[in-house]
């Protein structure tokens, strides 16, 4: 399912919002994974191996507006989706928050939108935990035209109710980087 979504991103992200039509080079997901492995003792004594892996994408989309008016916008789209900045590098811009700490929403929004943490039972564990995330957009010229928006997710969840100090590791849906972008677009828009 995460690759589905993965190359959801990556189709959404190279036909929106060109500027050139022969724009034939589409940014692609710097991507590192984890792979967890479960093992599960059965009830005969018998063991079973379970291997998962979370893909954490540095999600690349295209935006109309050139580099800089894309970073002059980026601070009021943090701003609206409440999240503080910690990062604000000129010399590469590079914005967001590696250190957020959150719980239940991202900038009004169910943070199960945008994050898989697992569940625990009937609730998404990015429902009910206590979350720690890095949020950080940069942003790049594009040789085409317009500008690229990168934008990484990554977080840790811990269950705030017990007293298990067990991290849950939290992957990107991709859903907060295509709002992010949507946002950059809107306010672009909104100066012309």
């Amino acid at each position: 399912m995460r690759t589905l979504r993965l190359a959801a991103l990556i189709i959404v992200g190279s036909g929106c919002a060109t500027t050139s039509p022969a724009n034939n080079s589409s940014p692609t997901p710097q991507q590192s994974s984890t792979v967890n492995t479960t093992r599960i003792v059965t009830a005969g004594g018998g063991t079973l191996q379970v291997n998962t892996m979370n893909i954490d994408g540095d999600v690349k989309l295209f935006v109309t507006g050139t580099a800089d008016e894309v970073w002059a916008a980026l601070p009021g789209v943090y701003s609206e989706l409440l999240i503080p900045l910690s990062v604000n590098d000129a010399s590469t811009n590079t914005l967001g928050n590696m250190g957020w700490k959150t719980r239940r929403s991202i900038g009004g929004v169910p943070a199960q939108r945008y994050l898989d943490c697992g569940s625990s039972g009937t609730m998404q564990n990015a429902e009910t935990y206590s979350l720690h995330l890095s949020i950080v957009t940069t942003v790049r010229p594009n040789p085409n035209g317009g500008a690229v928006v990168s934008t990484a997710l990554t977080g840790i969840g811990r269950n705030p109710i017990t007293s298990s100090s067990a991290d849950i590791r939290c992957a990107s849906k991709g859903d907060l980087e295509l709002r992010i972008r949507d946002l950059v677009q809107k306010a672009l828009y909104a100066k012309q």
